[in-house]
């Protein structure tokens, strides 16, 4: 008896990890803990753009790794204090920005988020304005979503 439970046990243990779903105690069905993940990310994407629109240093500081690294649309590497002492002193300006497409994939405490955003803006007093595309890694630590890694492209005009 002990011996099919373990082998019950093993067999759940195994379709829960390879799907990444946990049983629902309640309903008796599979809830995917990604989607609620996902859900989260895709709030923290909403909440960077604002922030970047309004430039609040102190969001953007907060939402990003210390470790963080951003490769920019013209091939720029930038840290994390070069962005938040940028937003912060003012030479990174925002008058419109939107992101869309959003696929957010979670592997784990890991999710990679690939998206579109448009926008009209300067950044030390060069224009950052066009369509760009974008991969942004998150990493959740302390049971926070932060952005550790960010990677822009530039959508060529035809």
């Amino acid at each position: 008896m002990r011996k099919n439970l373990l082998i019950v046990f093993a067999g759940i243990t195994v379709i829960c990890g390879a799907t990444g779903r946990v049983p629902h105690s309640e309903a008796g069905v599979f809830q995917t803990a990604t989607s609620a993940a996902q859900e989260e990310i895709k709030k923290s994407e909403e909440e960077r753009n604002q922030a970047i629109l309004a430039g609040d240093a102190v969001a953007l500081d907060r939402m990003t790794s210390n470790d963080y690294t951003f490769i920019t649309q013209k091939g720029e590497l930038r840290t994390k204090a070069e962005i938040v002492n940028g937003f912060k002193a003012g030479s990174f300006k925002y008058e419109a920005r939107v992101v869309n497409d959003l696929m957010i994939r979670v592997y784990g405490n890991t999710a990679v988020v690939t998206g579109r955003a448009v926008q009209k803006g300067t950044e030390n007093s060069k224009d950052y304005s066009g369509e760009n595309r974008f991969t942004r890694v998150y990493v959740k630590q302390s049971g926070k979503w932060v952005s550790v890694a960010l990677q822009v492209t530039l959508v060529a005009k035809p």
